[in-house]
């Protein structure tokens, strides 16, 4: 295939993104449309949460010692940690916590290896009782591009432990993380498999960036998810 047929392939794909209505957004997962005491389980497309519970401010959620990041929800960890599993692999993770002990984010591939982890700053930071210098919903992310499959998210065995607001997930289709994949992530696609940039993101892992890559990219725009299957 010929450099300028091949341009013009991947040209024409941008255009179907540039003007599909469906844009592919990496929206926060506020968890203020839940009722409170709800179990958070696979009410979010492309994401199974376990051992996670809503509190509402008010009602269960004790925002003295908890305050919410924003609105009036946040989840709880229940019975142990909370894990999230992704549909499709994700760039990465982050969410503001309040905890009562030391906590601790994984993220894990889909043979459960460690891909990066991350540590609270301090033993407690609650709003009346966090150790000296802490502050309430101290922000922890966790990021690999060889794809994250799952989050654990670990304070005390039993749970009760913490609480979680306004988590965000990066897909690996945002080539330029700032939160959304649009048109300009399938661009970035399109000048890596060319040659115009270097070739960052190789998302089915075959150790080059070509037009399979802008393809999977150019999906995600369209609303069809961030796979490389």
């Amino acid at each position: 295939m010929s450099a300028r047929f091949y341009n013009r392939i991947l040209f024409c794909l941008l255009v179907m993104a540039v003007v599909s209505p469906m844009l592919a957004q990496n929206a926060p997962f506020t968890f203020e449309s839940f009722l409170d005491s709800a179990a958070l389980t696979n009410q979010y497309a492309g994401a199974t949460f376990a051992n996670a519970t809503v509190l509402s401010a008010g009602i269960t959620l004790d925002e003295f010692e908890f305050p919410t990041h924003g609105g009036s929800n946040v989840v709880s960890d229940t019975g142990g940690p909370i894990t999230i599993s992704f549909l499709s692999p994700v760039r990465s993770f982050g969410g503001y916590f309040t905890y009562s002990v030391p906590l601790t984010v994984q993220a894990l591939d889909s043979s459960n290896n460690v891909l990066a982890s991350a540590t609270s700053t301090f033993s407690n930071n609650e709003g009346l009782s966090g150790t000296s210098g802490s502050h309430p919903n101290e922000f922890l992310t966790v990021a690999s591009s060889a794809g994250i499959s799952r989050i654990v998210i670990t304070g005390t065995a039993q749970g009760t432990s913490f609480t979680m607001d306004d988590a965000l997930v990066i897909t690996r289709c945002d080539l330029n993380r700032d939160g959304q994949t649009n048109a300009a992530d399938a661009q970035a696609a399109i000048d890596e498999a060319l040659g115009v940039r270097p070739g960052a993101d190789d998302l089915t892992a075959e150790g080059t960036v070509n037009v399979v890559d802008a393809q999977i990219v150019i999906n995600a725009v369209l609303g069809s998810g961030c796979s490389a299957k």
